[in-house]
């Protein structure tokens, strides 16, 4: 195949987007910032509760989490039609938007904590605790309930595809609550 991006101009857009990326990747990186807040949020800020700022921190994270997702999708497909250059682009890609993701994240979890549970987020206990909650609505709830609208709708393959996804959260939930166990015995 074709390349589709000549070597010194991909080279170029990945230097750009690694230099661009380096103080955001370094600030997630350093596990100081896990006791503090980020140097840009001060110390005693105005409470975002109920502001249009606070849902749009919200949706700027599902965002690029989900655009970092597609990234590694179109990735995976740029792999398998012989696309190397393309693949590399939009990994790195994914990975920017996964770190502006965790920028987000670190505003929200002063705000709300986990903008998907609502549980307080920061240390481990709290991580696993909240992916619990997570885990336990995907099982019981979202999954289930998605399966039944499929099924309903006449999507049988849809419907088993969900039921399989509950099964697997279910899994994951069941690991996770091992780990807390794990953490509360340390």
């Amino acid at each position: 195949k074709a390349r589709i991006f000549g070597h010194s101009s991909f080279a170029m857009l990945r230097s750009l987007a690694h230099r661009a990326l380096r103080p955001v990747a370094a600030r997630i990186a350093s596990p100081a910032h896990l006791s503090r807040a980020p140097a840009s949020i001060p110390q005693r800020f105005m409470s975002m509760e109920g502001s249009k700022t606070l849902q749009n921190l919200k949706d700027a994270f599902a965002g690029e989490a989900m655009a970092a997702t597609r990234y590694e999708f179109y990735a995976q497909r740029a792999d398998i039609e012989g696309y190397a250059d393309l693949a590399t682009l939009f990994r790195s890609l994914a990975e920017g938007e996964k770190n502006q993701a965790m920028g987000h994240l670190e505003f929200l979890q002063h705000e709300v904590g986990d903008p998907v549970t609502n549980q307080p987020i920061g240390n481990s206990h709290e991580n696993v605790a909240s992916a619990i909650v997570g885990e336990e609505h995907d099982s019981t709830n979202m999954y289930p309930g998605f399966a039944q609208t499929a099924r309903s709708e006449g999507f049988e393959d849809a419907a088993e595809w969900f039921e399989t996804l509950a099964h697997a959260e279910t899994q994951h939930k069941k690991r996770l609550q091992r780990a807390l166990q794990e953490l509360q015995n340390a």
